[in-house]
């Protein structure tokens, strides 16, 4: 039977030849380091600030505290408040989470709106302003009468018929009309000025004003008599060329001011 004999001294000795060889990889350290290194270098204190951030975003979030319980409506005047927040469900929804251009979309396809603004008050109101199209003049088309604002909006058949007083616009192409439908514009500013203009400048009352596709907008006179005015360029030079004409008498049934050298017919046969 062979025996090893023990190599102790030479185990030893390789023991310490390692211990004292140079390592790459550094040394840990330990838990209550970490611990220090973290609280020196703020690590620590950012955490604690961003979990309480957290907690408070997610309270804010969903508290009631900042939900929407109030809504107000401001400078309505035919329009009824009640409506208007039944239809921007505003209530019970988070303040923070609402897009105020989106919700308020809706009440810009009303005709009878022409700007509308949401404000939203911490911490828990909102407030519609909003301001409506006004009449300001009436669009006679087949046999029914619109109101229309000053922007040429329509807004919608008229409930009465207009008083005396009341800008009637006659279309006689009898074309389609319907609420937010925008009207020409030009026509509409050129029968204002006709009906302030004629009376006092010219000494002409309209029997009414009227305005067709092709021939722009015309006034017909209590004689029976047509003046086609058609789009408002020249106006001065149109005024002064008709108050010329009735202050010398001249006779005609139809009168075009449109061209640049006018022209005008006077018919005994009853056409126009």
């Amino acid at each position: 039977m062979e025996y090893n004999p023990p190599n102790t001294r030479e185990r030893v000795a390789a023991r310490r030849q390692r211990a004292r060889r140079p390592t790459d990889e550094p040394a840990a350290p330990g838990w209550r380091r970490r611990l220090l290194d973290s609280w020196h270098s703020g690590r620590i204190a950012s955490g604690a600030i961003f979990a309480v951030s957290c907690l408070a975003l997610l309270y804010a979030l969903f508290s009631s505290q900042f939900r929407v319980q109030t809504v107000e409506v401001v400078g309505v005047e035919f329009l009824s408040p009640e409506r208007i927040v039944d239809a921007i469900p505003l209530r019970g929804q988070p303040i923070w989470l609402i897009d105020e251009e989106q919700t308020i979309a809706p009440l810009l396809a009303s005709p009878f709106v022409e700007h509308a603004r949401l404000s939203l008050i911490l911490p828990d109101r909102a407030r519609i302003v909003i301001v409506e199209r006004q009449p300001a003049v009436y669009w006679r088309t087949g046999g029914v009468d619109y109101l229309v604002d000053r922007q040429g909006y329509v807004i919608e058949p008229a409930p009465a018929p207009p008083p005396d007083d009341a800008l009637v616009i006659v279309d006689t192409s009898n074309l389609p009309v319907k609420p937010n439908m925008r009207l020409d514009t030009d026509a509409l500013a050129l029968a204002r000025e006709l009906a302030l203009l004629l009376p006092n400048e010219v000494g002409l009352q309209p029997a009414q004003i009227g305005w067709d596709f092709g021939l722009g907008v015309f006034v017909r006179t209590a004689q029976d008599q047509m003046i086609v005015f058609g789009r408002s360029e020249r106006l001065e030079r149109k005024l002064t060329i008709l108050a010329y004409m009735l202050a010398d008498g001249t006779p005609f049934t139809y009168l075009d001011l449109r061209p640049i050298n006018p022209y005008y017919q006077n018919r005994t046969d009853g056409r126009p």
